[in-house]
């Protein structure tokens, strides 16, 4: 299978954040804004919902060998589907992360991943020890139907949501990180169905 690929480009300017969209290479050594190639994350996937809440969110994920632009990848599919039994209903998956990854996460300076998604928006969550309320520091970004988009998010964007109690952003007491589904698309009911691929999980030092 080989797609066309367009990228999604998180630069900061000053106090500005600008998403770019472009076509990029076949494969590429480095990120978008020169922060170097990073390190492929290792560990296990896992899913998570909202089930613990009383709700009835479901998410499952499957592991697969695909070639994409000539290289042969390890791709996880995600799929599932949001309820709202529990008012705030949520789905997700994560990287229950080896320890040498978790010190990857103590000193980093961005994180990027391909995904193809369904066009709806997700969070990646960068968990820290000192948060005790899950207001976990996060970055909403968005997926093209049917298109690869190359996602690649400076440790600087991440930032808590404001109903939670504000705490300093240590790397240093970093736990994990996490994607969730989005309430900007979750709608009252029980037909909030999702699912994507994602794969080239790095951290950049």
């Amino acid at each position: 299978m080989k797609f066309s690929r367009k990228t999604l480009f998180l630069i900061v300017c000053g106090a500005l954040c600008a998403v770019i969209l472009s076509c990029a290479t076949t494969g590429g050594a480095t990120g978008g804004d020169g922060i170097g190639a990073g390190v492929l994350a290792t560990g296990e996937w896992v899913t998570f919902n909202d089930l613990n809440d009383n709700g009835s969110s479901t998410a499952t994920i499957t592991e697969a060998q695909e070639v994409i632009n000539g290289e042969t990848v390890t791709v996880y599919n995600v799929k599932g589907n949001v309820t709202t039994k529990f008012q705030y209903g949520f789905a997700g998956w994560g990287l229950d992360q080896d320890e040498a990854t978790l010190e990857l996460y103590k000193t980093a300076k961005a994180f990027s991943f391909w995904i193809l998604g369904d066009g709806k928006a997700y969070s990646i969550k960068f968990k820290t020890s000192n948060v005790s309320d899950h207001a976990y520091f996060e970055y909403r970004f968005s997926t093209e139907p049917g298109e690869p988009v190359f996602v690649e998010v400076p440790v600087g964007f991440f930032m808590q949501p404001s109903w939670g109690q504000p705490v300093r952003k240590n790397l240093t007491l970093a736990t994990g990180i996490e994607w969730q589904t989005h309430e900007s698309w979750r709608r009252p009911g029980d037909v909030n169905p999702f699912e994507i691929k994602t794969w080239g999980f790095k951290v950049h030092n």
